[in-house]
């Protein structure tokens, strides 16, 4: 299923601790994000209506990103952004989303404190990578860095992750004037197109790797990938389900 601009990503993460569940509950807030149609699916899946909302806000931002990427001047709209369906899977929730003409992805793992979201133009998330990392205090849901702290370990991570499949290149993350940011390769841009988010005391990333990127191919990540949900052992991993300090996924 094609939508029409294959070679992009995007991705979101929510601290559920920094977000106002009352709030949330306003009709007022939560009409601007969720559909009426959209609304209907509450029950089926089991979430606390606070966090049901937080999560259609998490598909539509991670689809917005993946969408703006070829036209920085998109506004977001949510409610431009219609989730067609959304199912319950053994470790995440899958989501068709539709916007415009374009037909849309999305996984979106749920752990006790967050909710991490990554959207992709393949259903089988072949060739996208993700993970998320806590900067802050553990032990305070409240305490985090500033957001220049934030920007500034969430590339950082990214270029460790990235470091994997393309070992020994020159890698930085260039953020254009107008646009996402880019992956450079000492002073090429690189057809890698990559998606950050941090939101408390988390960050998280997500990127596309080429089909025919032969170095990845050959990478120890791509061989690890070989069942279902696979957990590429680049950092730290405590678990899926549940909030974890370190965590990259592949598909």
């Amino acid at each position: 299923m094609s939508t029409g601009n294959d070679m992009s990503t995007g991705n979101d993460i929510i601290a559920l601790a920094a977000t106002d569940a009352d709030r949330t509950c306003l009709y007022r807030f939560y009409s601007r994000i969720v559909s009426p149609d959209e609304l209907c699916r509450h029950p089926a899946t089991g979430l606390p209506f606070p966090v049901f909302v937080w999560l259609m806000w998490s598909i539509k931002e991670s689809v917005y990103k993946y969408v703006s990427r070829a036209d920085p001047r998109l506004r977001f709209a949510p409610l431009k952004i219609l989730v067609d369906g959304l199912w319950q899977r053994e470790d995440y929730y899958e989501g068709m989303v539709g916007y415009g003409p374009a037909t849309l992805f999305s996984r979106s793992f749920l752990g006790e404190e967050t909710i991490m979201t990554v959207v992709s133009g393949q259903q089988d998330f072949g060739d996208d990578r993700w993970g998320m990392r806590v900067i802050g205090d553990s032990d305070c849901a409240t305490c985090h860095p500033d957001y220049f702290t934030q920007s500034a370990l969430v590339r950082t991570f990214a270029l460790q992750s990235l470091s994997t499949v393309l070992p020994g290149a020159a890698l930085r993350i260039v953020k254009t004037q107008d646009g996402p940011p880019e992956v450079w390769d000492g002073g090429c841009p690189l057809n890698i197109p990559i998606s950050l988010a941090h939101h408390g005391k988390y960050v998280a990333w997500s990127y596309r790797l080429p089909a025919n990127n032969s170095t990845y191919r050959k990478s120890a990540a791509n061989r690890a990938a070989s069942s279902h949900l696979p957990r590429v052992d680049l950092l730290e991993i405590t678990g899926l389900k549940r909030s974890c300090s370190s965590c990259e996924y592949s598909s």
